[in-house]
């Protein structure tokens, strides 16, 4: 009879620790579904709840300081209430994830993927800011038109060799005006 109650007694233990403490699943997309309808809806403080320290930094500090004192206000009431659906959420690694979703305004309906990283335990949402093409200038460079244009003027180092000690001061061709 003792033996029986604590077979019992350890399911019944077994069982509240696995109903009562959630899986990664679920907490990622607890997480992904703050943050996204803070997002959607223009709560951008809200949303720090539920991202890690380098978006919040790096992301969301741009986007409350520099682009929503921009924003038309009729625009983001036209545009709200946003609601979220989670489509999928695809576990990646142990710290890792992906969220698929849909967020729909009353004047669109956006699919969006969302990446999501696990920190001191919690799932939080990991976004980059994506800079203007303007700042992705650099890896459209021609590089034939780069090599006439200072053909001669530079001096490429051979491995070992010191680099030379003179500094060239005037790299832009005569035809270029200053500012």
């Amino acid at each position: 009879m003792k033996k029986t109650t604590t077979v019992i007694a350890t399911l019944a233990v077994s069982l509240f620790m696995l109903v009562g403490c959630k899986s990664d699943q679920a907490l990622i997309e607890d997480a992904a579904m703050g943050y996204l309808t803070a997002m959607g809806n223009y709560r951008i403080k809200d949303a720090e709840a539920f991202a890690s320290e380098e978006t919040i930094e790096k992301t969301l500090h741009v986007i409350e300081e520099s682009i929503m004192p921009k924003l038309d206000k009729d625009f983001i009431k036209q545009n709200t209430p946003a609601t979220i659906e989670i489509q999928e959420v695809n576990l990646l690694t142990d710290t890792t994830a992906e969220v698929k979703y849909v967020k729909t305004t009353p004047i669109q309906v956006q699919e969006g993927k969302l990446d999501m990283v696990k920190r001191n335990k919690e799932w939080k949402a990991q976004v980059k800011m994506q800079l203007p093409a303007i700042f992705n200038a650099a890896e459209e460079v021609d590089s034939k038109a780069m090599e006439e244009k200072f053909k001669g003027k530079l001096k490429v180092s051979k491995p070992g060799e010191a680099p030379p000690k003179r500094r060239i001061d005037n790299l832009t061709d005569s035809t270029s005006s200053s500012n």
